[in-house]
């Protein structure tokens, strides 16, 4: 039986977002947008697939490049 949820592991994004690397967490971005990007020409219509994801996405690069600010500040 197939299902709407893409992952079925009890794990949040969000959670698993702090364990990727900036450069996936850039990679999954950037093909998110070039998705959006695709669809959209094709459908003629604004389109966003998973705005939580990339909320979670820049939230969690932000909080990185604060974090990494304060670190050099000190």
């Amino acid at each position: 039986m197939g299902s709407c949820i893409p992952f079925q592991d009890e794990q949040s994004f969000d959670q698993r977002v702090k364990n990727l690397a900036d450069d996936e967490l850039l990679e999954i971005w950037a093909e998110t947008q070039q998705i959006e990007q695709l669809l959209s020409s094709q459908l003629e219509a604004e389109l966003t697939l998973a705005p939580e994801y990339e909320q979670a996405i820049v939230a969690e690069l932000c909080l990185r490049s604060c974090r990494r600010l304060s670190e050099a500040a000190k």
